[in-house]
C-alpha cells in the first residue's frame, strides 16, 4: 500500500512515529499508544497524491472517507439483497474469505490498528434501535392482554428455561461442555420471543390485522417482558458476591423506578402543555437523546446489555402523538435504512462461517459446538410444542396453532445484537456465537417462507352468506359501515345518512369506524365507544369530534337508526384489513366510503387529493365481504328536520349486478319521505329488447317493480317514482344527456359496472380516470362535469363462498 514504500526506509524504531504522523494513532514495540488530537479525518485531496507521489495514504485509509465508503457499500448491498431477507453481512463474510487478509475489501472494512468508526457508529445506530423499539411497544398491553396469550407467553419462557436448567444441574459437571454464564445466555435469550421481531415478522408477512397476529402479538408482549425480568435477574443472582448481586439488582430496579416515576410524568406534562395538533419542538427531542445516551452509558458502567438502558426510557416515554410519532417520525427511517446496517454487517463480519460445517455435522468431534447447537434445536421445539398446545386447546384450529407457533418462535437482529455484546464481553466464544448467528441466519429464512406457504389471507374475509341489496327486501333492518378520514367526512355522512332511513319498519343500524393513522406504536387496534375495551382512552382521544357527531344525530334520528362508533389505528396501507374485518363481524350489508378528493365550498374546485385513500378505496373494493359504496360529495345532501325540501335522487341503470345494487339502494330511499326517484334506463339504439341472458331477465325483474311500483303497491304510496328509458347511439350522446342533467338532482346513484362494454360508453371509456368508479361514475366525479350533484358509485358483494 502506500506506507509500504515510505515504510520501507525507515529504522523499525521510527516505524511508530511515521504511523502517528500519518493515520493520527501508533502503537509502539514497547506497548506505548498515542494519539494525536484532533484527529485527522480527511485527505489533504489530490495536492496530496502530486506533491507525495507514493508516500501517504489511500483515500479510503482516511476516517471520513473511509466511513462513507463503507456506508456507501452497505447501503447498495442492503437495498441489492432486499429479497434475500437483507443477509449482507454474510456475504462480506464471505467475501472477505475468499479475497484474503491483504485485500483492499479487507483494508476498507477492517483497518489496521485502527478505531472501527463505521462499527461504533452501527453501536449508537443499534442503541436508538432498542430505544424506538420500547417507545412503540405499549407497556399497559401487558397488563390486558386475554387468557390465552398471556398463559401462552408466560408458559413457554417458564417451560424452556426450568426445562434447560435441569438438564444442566442433571449434567455433572465434568460433562458440561458449556460455562454456567454461556449456558445461561444462550438459554434465556431462546426462550423469550420478541415483540418487535414479531411485529415485524407479521408487518412483512401482511399478517398485521389477523385474528392470529392479534393473539401473536399480545403473546409476544408477555413473552418479552417475563423473559426481560428473567434474564435481569439471572445476571444479578449469578455474581459470585451476592452482595454484588443486590447491588446491581437495586441499580437496576433505581433505573427503571426514575425512568416510569420521573421521566414518564414529565413527558406527559410536556403533552398536557402542548395545544392540540402543534408539534414538539426539536430542544424537546435532543434533550431525550441525550438521557437515550446517558441511560446506556448508565448500563455499561454496571456491566450489562447497555441498550437496555436506552429500551426501559423508551417504554417509559408515551407512545403514539405527538412525542412517541415524532421520535419514530425523526429517527426511524434514517436510523434503520442507513446506519443499522453497519451494526448488522459488523456483527456478520465477526462470524467465523468456518465453523459451520462443524456444527451442522452430528458427529463432529467437538462438544462444545455439538452442545450448543442442540441446545438450540431443543429450545426451539419445546417453544414450539407449547405455542402450538395452548392456543389449540382455547378452541384455535390446528393449521392456525401451527401458523401461530412458527412465527412465535421467530429470531431476528433482537437475539442478534445480544449474542454480538456477549461476544464482546467474551461470555460467548467465538464458535459459539457463529453457530447462533447460523441458527438466527436460518430461522429468519425459513420461518417465513413456511408461514407463507401455510398461510392463506384471501380466506380472511372469506363470507358464507349473502350480503347485498338485491338480495333482500325493501323493509327491514339495513346495517352499514360508513367509513370516516377527515373532520369534512362527517357532515357528508351524516346529511347522507338522513336520506337513507325512514321509520321503525325500514331501521338502519349504522357502524361509525374513524380511520386514523398509526404513529409512533408498532401495534394496531381497533377501539369500539359503545363497549370498553383495550385502548378505549387512546381512541377517544382521536374521534372525539367524531363521536360527538353521531352522538347529535342519534337522538334526532331517534328509535329508527342505531349508532355505534369505532376507531381504527393502523397504518394507511393496512387499514383497509380492519374495514373488511369489522364488516364481517358486525355483518354488515354496505360500506360507504368516501371519495378521496374534496371539493371547496361552492362544489366546484378541487382542494386536495388524497391517493392513500384511494389507494385504500380500491384494496376494500378487491377484498369487501359485502356490497360497497363510495359517495363523491359534492353538494349537501340534507333532508333537515321539518323540512319540506324535495330531494332528487337519479339511478343511471345500464345492466348488471352492480346496477341491480344500485336500484335496491335506491328503492330504500324513495320509502323516504320528500325523496322523489327517477330511474333512468339506458338502452342501446335500434338494439332489440328481447332477454338473450341471465343478467337481463334479473334486470327486466327488477324494473318491472319499479315501473308497476304505483299499481302493485310494492312502494310505500307516498314515495314517488318516475322511470324513463332513453335509447343511447354512443358515448357523445351519452355525455350530452349526462350535461343537460347537471343541476337537475341531488344525488346521482350508479353501479360501479355501470355501461362496461356497453354502447352508451363508447368513446369515452378509454377516458376513465378512476377504475374504482367505473366508466360513468368517473365522468359524473370529474372535474369537467360542472355540477354540484353527488354520485354514490355502489359494487355488489363480488364472492359468496361455499360451504
Amino acid at each position: 500500500m502506500g506506507m509500504e514504500n515510505f515504510n520501507g526506509g525507515l529504522k523499525p524504531g521510527e516505524e511508530w512515529v511515521t504511523h502517528l504522523a500519518w493515520y493520527g494513532e501508533s502503537s509502539s514495540d514497547d506497548g506505548i499508544k498515542c494519539e494525536v488530537h484532533p484527529a485527522k479525518v480527511s485527505s489533504y485531496g489530490i495536492w496530496e497524491k502530486v506533491l507525495m507521489n507514493k508516500v501517504g495514504l489511500h483515500f479510503w485509509q482516511y476516517r471520513l472517507p473511509n466511513l462513507e465508503l463503507v456506508i456507501l457499500l452497505l447501503f447498495i448491498l442492503w437495498q441489492f439483497l432486499h429479497i434475500l431477507l437483507k443477509k449482507l453481512g454474510l456475504l462480506l463474510n464471505v467475501l472477505l474469505t475468499f479475497s484474503g487478509d491483504k485485500s483492499i475489501i479487507q483494508e476498507i472494512l477492517f483497518p489496521k490498528d485502527r478505531i472501527d468508526i463505521p462499527g461504533c457508529l452501527g453501536s449508537f445506530g443499534f442503541v436508538i434501535f432498542w430505544f424506538l423499539k420500547g417507545v412503540k411497544m405499549d407497556v399497559k398491553r401487558v397488563f390486558k392482554v386475554g387468557a390465552q396469550a398471556r398463559l401462552a407467553g408466560v408458559a413457554s419462557v417458564t417451560f424452556s428455561i426450568i426445562v434447560g436448567l435441569l438438564l444442566y444441574k442433571l449434567t455433572s459437571a465434568a460433562n458440561r461442555p458449556l460455562k454456567s454464564i454461556e449456558y445461561n445466555t444462550i438459554l434465556i435469550m431462546e426462550s423469550l420471543t420478541s415483540f418487535s421481531e414479531i411485529a415485524r415478522l407479521l408487518r412483512d408477512l401482511d399478517m398485521n390485522h389477523s385474528s392470529i397476529s392479534r393473539v401473536a402479538l399480545s403473546a409476544a408482549s408477555v413473552s418479552n417482558m417475563v423473559g426481560l425480568m428473567f434474564l435481569l435477574g439471572m445476571n444479578s443472582l449469578g455474581l459470585p458476591s451476592k452482595i454484588e448481586g443486590v447491588r446491581l439488582l437495586f441499580e437496576m430496579s433505581f433505573f427503571i423506578i426514575i425512568s416510569f416515576g420521573v421521566l414518564g410524568p414529565i413527558m406527559y406534562k410536556v403533552i398536557k402543555r402542548k395545544r392540540d395538533g402543534r408539534p414538539i419542538e426539536d430542544k424537546y427531542l435532543y434533550g431525550i437523546l441525550v438521557i437515550v445516551s446517558l441511560a446506556s452509558m448508565f448500563w455499561d458502567y454496571l456491566e450489562q446489555f447497555p441498550a437496555f438502558g436506552a429500551f426501559f426510557l423508551g417504554l417509559a416515554i408515551p407512545n403514539g402523538p405527538p412525542i412517541g410519532s415524532a421520535l419514530v417520525e425523526r429517527l426511524e427511517s434514517f436510523n434503520f435504512g442507513i446506519i443499522m446496517p453497519l451494526f448488522l454487517s459488523a456483527t456478520m463480519l465477526r462470524t467465523d462461517i468456518k465453523t459451520w460445517k462443524d456444527s451442522l455435522t452430528f458427529f463432529s468431534g467437538d462438544d462444545k459446538k455439538f452442545a450448543v447447537a442442540s441446545l438450540v434445536l431443543l429450545i426451539f421445539l419445546m417453544k414450539l410444542i407449547v405455542f402450538m398446545i395452548i392456543p389449540y386447546l382455547y378452541k384455535m384450529s390446528l393449521k392456525d396453532s401451527f401458523i401461530f407457533s412458527l412465527i412465535m418462535s421467530h429470531k431476528g437482529v433482537i437475539e442478534l445484537s445480544f449474542y454480538f455484546f456477549s461476544f464482546g464481553l467474551e461470555v460467548l466464544s467465538r464458535d459459539s456465537f457463529s453457530i447462533l448467528v447460523l441458527s438466527i441466519f436460518l430461522n429468519s429464512v425459513l420461518i417465513p417462507t413456511m408461514v407463507k406457504f401455510l398461510y392463506d389471507p384471501s380466506k380472511k374475509f372469506v363470507c358464507y352468506q349473502k350480503r347485498y341489496l338485491a338480495s333482500t327486501k325493501n323493509i327491514g333492518e339495513l346495517k352499514t359501515l360508513v367509513c370516516i378520514h377527515r373532520p369534512d367526512h362527517i357532515s357528508s355522512m351524516i346529511n347522507f345518512l338522513e336520506v337513507s332511513y325512514k321509520s321503525d319498519e325500514c331501521p338502519l343500524t349504522c357502524y361509525v369506524l374513524h380511520l386514523v393513522e398509526l404513529q409512533g406504536q408498532e401495534v394496531p387496534s381497533l377501539v369500539s365507544h359503545s363497549v370498553k375495551k383495550l385502548g378505549v382512552q387512546t381512541g377517544t382521544k382521536h374521534s372525539e369530534n367524531v363521536i360527538l357527531a353521531f352522538q347529535h344525530f342519534n337522538p334526532y334520528a331517534c328509535s329508527s337508526i342505531s349508532i355505534d362508533t369505532f376507531t381504527c389505528i393502523a397504518k394507511l396501507n393496512h387499514m383497509q384489513e380492519d374495514i373488511c374485518w369489522l364488516a364481517l363481524d358486525k355483518a354488515v350489508t354496505l360500506i360507504i366510503l368516501p371519495f378521496h378528493r374534496t371539493w371547496s365550498l361552492d362544489r366546484t374546485t378541487i382542494l386536495s387529493d388524497n391517493e392513500m385513500i384511494r389507494f385504500l378505496n380500491a384494496n376494500v373494493l378487491k377484498q369487501a365481504p359485502c356490497s360497497v359504496g363510495i359517495l363523491v360529495e359534492r353538494h349537501l345532501v340534507n333532508k333537515k328536520q321539518g323540512s319540506q325540501q324535495n330531494i332528487q335522487v337519479c339511478v343511471i341503470f345500464v345492466g348488471g349486478k352492480d346496477d341491480r345494487e344500485a336500484l335496491a339502494y335506491a328503492k330504500r330511499m324513495a320509502l323516504q319521505e320528500n325523496v322523489t326517484l327517477t330511474v333512468l334506463h339506458l338502452l342501446a339504439s335500434g338494439n332489440s329488447k328481447e332477454l338473450t341472458g341471465w343478467d337481463q331477465m334479473l334486470d327486466t325483474v327488477d324494473l318491472r317493480e319499479v315501473i308497476q311500483s304505483n299499481d302493485a303497491g310494492v312502494l310505500n304510496q307516498k314515495s314517488s317514482i318516475t322511470y324513463l328509458e332513453q335509447e343511447i347511439v354512443d358515448g357523445t350522446d351519452l355525455s350530452v344527456l349526462l350535461r343537460s342533467m347537471a343541476f337537475d338532482y341531488s344525488l346521482f346513484i350508479v353501479g360501479r359496472t355501470c355501461g362496461e362494454n356497453h354502447v352508451a360508453t363508447k368513446g369515452i371509456e378509454n377516458w376513465c380516470e378512476f377504475e374504482e368508479l367505473g366508466v360513468i361514475g368517473d365522468f359524473l366525479a370529474s372535474p369537467d362535469y360542472k355540477s354540484d350533484t353527488s354520485v354514490l358509485i355502489v359494487q355488489q358483494q363480488r364472492t359468496v363462498a361455499n360451504k
